[in-house]
């Protein structure tokens, strides 16, 4: 039976085992970082908390009064050091990649405070963005609330402060701030707008072809519809991002996305045709035991190889390379024909299976030949010619009756 006794011998063996191990494994390649908090004069800052944090933990500690503190931190994270302090503050943290056993100067100065005002011509302007950056680096990016802002504490210097909002005109400008009193920067923003020119081509065509009669429209803003050159124009608020659509009958529906500027934009869109298939049955009536002949042509008119051919919801065939095919007819009767390629579906055409034209055979009746009316006149030339030999034998018969 396992006794108290040997569970303690067994914990304290364990224990000793952890200690023996390297650091890398009891300690997870943990460096210790000495960081130093002094202002840009040198003058080192005690009693302030610097906090380190990496992806998946954090240390704290309390700067000493020589503005010392040290933190155990990965030697192989990228781990950022922020600060608070009642009289101090660094307006971004300090990034640290990769660190090791050495001391870090983190440099921090005097707060100080900005407030910000922003009106249009109908007085305080809400959700306008408000940017404020220090060399190159922004502090901070919020909207305004009732017109106002008021972000907290930055360090004191030098700021750009920029403040815009869609449909109205940016504005910039440059602000000192001390730590004797806050800044209050009033901002007035005027709306405008700038024009929007759109050239719409289908590029199918070399060149590619002008659309006329295509419907442009800027998703709550408007619509018109290109002339015959493929343009338009129209007006849109400035520094604004918006939605343009392009539809018209027979084309794809584009959809684009843009930001304006403060100066006027051109946009050129090329659009497609919808996809299609266009069957074309060369004969509507197919003796039973012939084959129907049907072309397939897409929405450019060209013809379209491989496609699936069904008869009556069975597939028969395919379309060959000139984007015909042939179809056996063996019913009499109504026949659909559909065609498929991918994803699109052509109309249903219908044919017509019929029987051979029957002839029926009748009883010839012989026409009968008319008998000669021997006592019309016979033909010009014959009747002196027949009566002088008629005459001869009269004459023949009576001189033999004499001889008698």
């Amino acid at each position: 039976m396992v006794t108290i006794r040997s569970l303690l011998v067994g914990a304290v063996v364990l224990v000793l085992l952890v200690s023996l191990l390297p650091a890398s494994v009891a300690g997870a390649d943990l460096v210790t970082l000495s960081v130093a908090v002094q202002t840009p004069d040198g003058d080192r800052v005690g009693g302030a908390t610097v906090t380190a944090e990496w992806d998946d933990g954090t240390a704290t500690g309390t700067t000493a009064s020589n503005g010392q503190v040290l933190l155990d931190v990965p030697a192989n994270a990228s781990v950022e050091l922020s600060i608070e302090h009642e009289t101090y503050m660094k307006n971004t943290p300090l990034v640290i990649e990769e660190p090791g056993e050495e001391t870090v100067d983190m440099t921090v100065r005097p707060k100080g405070e900005v407030n910000v005002e922003v009106t249009d011509a109908a007085g305080p302007l809400d959700d306008a963005l408000v940017t404020l950056k220090q060399d190159g680096t922004t502090v901070y990016s919020e909207r305004t609330v009732d017109g106002t802002l008021d972000n907290g504490p930055v360090e004191v210097g030098t700021y750009t402060l920029t403040v815009r909002k869609a449909g109205y005109y940016q504005e910039s400008t440059t602000i000192n701030v001390t730590a004797d009193e806050p800044v209050t920067e009033s901002v007035r923003l005027e709306s405008g707008s700038v024009t929007l020119r759109v050239n719409v081509t289908d590029p199918y065509f070399e060149p590619p072809r002008a659309l006329e009669g295509i419907t442009v429209t800027v998703v709550d803003e408007g619509s018109v519809n290109t002339q015959s050159d493929g343009t338009q124009q129209l007006s849109v608020p400035v520094n604004t991002p918006l939605t343009v659509r392009f539809e018209g009958e027979g084309y794809e529906t584009v959809e684009r996305s843009i930001t304006t500027g403060e100066e006027d934009l051109t946009l050129d869109a090329e659009i497609d045709r919808a996809n299609t298939l266009q069957v074309t049955v060369h004969a509507t009536e197919v003796v039973v035991g012939q084959p129907a002949f049907i072309s397939v042509t897409d929405e450019y008119e060209d013809p379209v190889a491989n496609a699936t051919v069904r008869l009556d919801g069975e597939e028969v065939t395919e379309t060959d390379s000139d984007g015909r095919a042939q179809i056996l007819i063996e019913d009499t009767g109504e026949h659909t024909i559909v065609v498929e390629d991918e994803d699109i579906t052509s109309e249903e055409k219908t044919v017509w299976g019929v029987t051979p034209a029957t002839t029926t055979a009748g009883t010839v009746t012989p026409t009968e030949t008319p008998t000669p009316d021997t006592t019309t006149a016979t033909s010009p030339g014959f009747g002196p010619l027949l009566a002088l030999l008629g005459l001869v034998l009269a004459m023949g018969v009576g001189l033999a009756r004499r001889s008698d």
